[in-house]
């Protein structure tokens, strides 16, 4: 329980909105009354909801990763990938809910809800690492090319300082000598 502790206020909404969220990403989200047939229905893991199942499942490991201090180098920070991970659950459960509009649930409603709240927890904890999405886009060579040109100028020394004299004009070319005089005479 200490160690839950050691993690971000974003980090822990990221954890328990995912962990409710694979809970109810098996309640039916779409269901249709057949009278006296019954109920018929499908969850969250029918079409492409699978996609935002697995990327709940994979936010979980990642935070009990993260719980077990295990450090696992891939090139960006911990926050960012909480945060990418988050960014595609959310997408993806926007996809499936936009796709099976009809016969909705209070459980699609509610995955809907959690899948923003993830995303909004990656956000803090991004911020509470110090990140921004400035640094993503730097991160991941998202910068325009003013930006690059801009970052390589201020690096550069400063030019040297101006002389004190006064620039003069420049002198003009001389001409060519005028050819011999006996050169073109030939006898």
């Amino acid at each position: 329980m200490d160690k839950l502790n050691e993690l971000s206020h974003g980090a822990k909404i990221v954890l328990g909105a995912a962990i409710v969220f694979l809970i109810v990403s098996f309640f039916n989200w779409q269901e249709v009354d057949l009278g006296p047939i019954g109920e018929a229905g499908v969850s969250m893991w029918d079409g492409i909801g699978w996609i935002a199942g697995l990327l709940a499942i994979a936010l979980i490991v990642w935070q009990a990763v993260r719980l077990a201090n295990i450090n696992v180098e891939i090139g960006v920070t911990p926050a960012m990938v909480t945060a990418a991970l988050a960014l595609l659950m959310l997408i993806f459960t926007f996809i499936k809910f936009l796709v099976d509009n009809e016969f909705r649930t209070f459980w699609a409603w509610l995955g809907l809800a959690l899948a923003i709240v993830v995303a909004i927890g990656a956000w803090l904890n991004m911020q509470a690492a110090g990140e921004s999405m400035q640094s993503v886009m730097d991160r991941f060579g998202g910068r325009s090319e003013a930006t690059t040109t801009t970052s390589t100028t201020t690096t550069a020394p400063p030019p040297p300082p101006p002389s004190e004299t006064t620039p003069t004009a420049p002198t003009p070319p001389e001409e060519p000598p005028p050819p011999p005089a006996d050169a073109d005479r030939t006898t």
